[in-house]
């Protein structure tokens, strides 16, 4: 009797529905409250690639004595302005229709998830390297960074005396501090010894990771920890007032690209768009250029020569401090494997080059 088997039959792969990874950058830095819209600037599609935010000058006026002999003497009131650096970016993402038919995929859902996690994403970075730029400036250096590693090496770990010598940068205005973001090695740090405050002045909600001297504790991954000294690591905690860096992205267009003959049939999505981001009380130096002067990169905002404090603006009145300290090896393991596994990458050559990549015959 012949009885049909499994062996006999084909048994087809078995799919689940499609799932969408989302990035996995909390972007925490960029949601703490450091960040307001910039209501200065109504349209950066306007004309130029710089905008002149004009101001009338903080100036205290001295007392006159006030007789009936004497004449009144009359004052007059300054003002200047400051440079924001409009930056261009976008971005393209494609598809086939046949991927897309064959495949099943919900790739327009993920196109559109892609883009919005990606412009976050975005924003983080251009926070990040915007705060690496002005602190480099020797003015704001001097002012708002309080560098213990260089101050006290021997005791430069993070701990209150480091974050209150921090404070005193705020001068009489430290009751404007909102914040400190930190990353999760300096979180640890904080943890271990107890330092956050038992009794947070706001509910969990607002402070899941609690608070520390009253300011709400933000952790973010992106926030840099440098192990080039394994021993050592070296990292930042940025104390700040609510609204410290303006910032303003205007998406201007998004279009759809569809060409019916490339690829089969393609379809692609493109986002536009302009923005402009700068600490409160800062701006761009007037004769910055960038390395394709109408389209600065973010990475040319890392740059300190791109940054000024403009006359007439008081640098007291920049909201953000930067406290640098070490952390405790045990606390940065993962980022000293992970700069050891490049390091080890980098120094592992292909079979034929030398460590420089290249080949020994050939120079190349």
């Amino acid at each position: 009797m012949a009885v049909t088997q499994l062996t006999d039959l084909i048994v087809p792969p078995v799919f689940t529905q499609w799932v969408i990874d989302h990035l996995n950058d909390s972007n925490n830095l960029l949601n703490s409250g450091i960040i307001t819209n910039n209501t200065q600037v109504a349209d950066l599609t306007q004309a130029g690639t710089k905008v002149t935010v004009p101001f009338i000058k903080a100036t205290a006026y001295k007392a006159q004595n006030w007789t009936d002999h004497t004449d009144i003497q009359t004052e007059k009131l300054s003002a200047n302005s400051y440079l924001g650096q409009k930056f261009y970016q976008t971005i393209a993402l494609s598809q086939t229709d046949l991927s897309t038919i064959i495949s099943g995929a919900p790739t327009q859902e993920a196109i559109a998830q892609a883009m919005v996690e990606s412009w976050n994403n975005s924003d983080e970075e251009a926070l990040i390297k915007l705060l690496t730029g002005v602190f480099g400036v020797d003015d704001i250096k001097n002012a708002k960074l309080m560098d213990m590693t260089t101050v006290s090496p021997t005791s430069s770990e993070f701990s209150y005396a480091g974050f209150l010598a921090a404070r005193t940068l705020m001068g009489d205005q430290s009751r404007k501090l909102t914040g400190i973001a930190v990353n999760e090695a300096t979180n640890a740090m904080m943890d271990m010894e107890n330092m956050k405050d038992s009794n947070p002045p706001v509910s969990a909600d607002i402070a899941p990771l609690g608070t520390f001297h009253g300011m709400v504790v933000t952790v973010d991954h992106k926030i840099p920890l440098d192990v080039s000294d394994p021993k050592k690591p070296k990292a930042k905690a940025y104390l700040f007032a609510q609204g410290a860096v303006s910032y303003k992205r205007q998406i201007i267009q998004t279009k759809t690209d569809d060409k019916v003959l490339t690829n089969g049939g393609e379809s692609s999505v493109v986002q536009n768009s302009i923005g402009m981001m700068n600490v409160q009380g800062t701006g761009i130096k007037p004769g910055f250029t960038p390395a394709d002067p109408n389209f600065p990169t973010i990475d040319e905002l890392t740059q300190s020569d791109a940054w000024e404090v403009p006359e007439g603006k008081d640098i007291n009145n920049i909201n953000v401090v930067a406290y640098t300290h070490t952390v405790d090896p045990m606390f940065a393991q993962g980022y000293i494997a992970a700069a050891k596994k490049k390091q080890d990458s980098n120094a592992d050559p292909k079979d034929g080059q030398d460590p420089k990549g290249q080949d020994p015959k050939t120079g190349k």
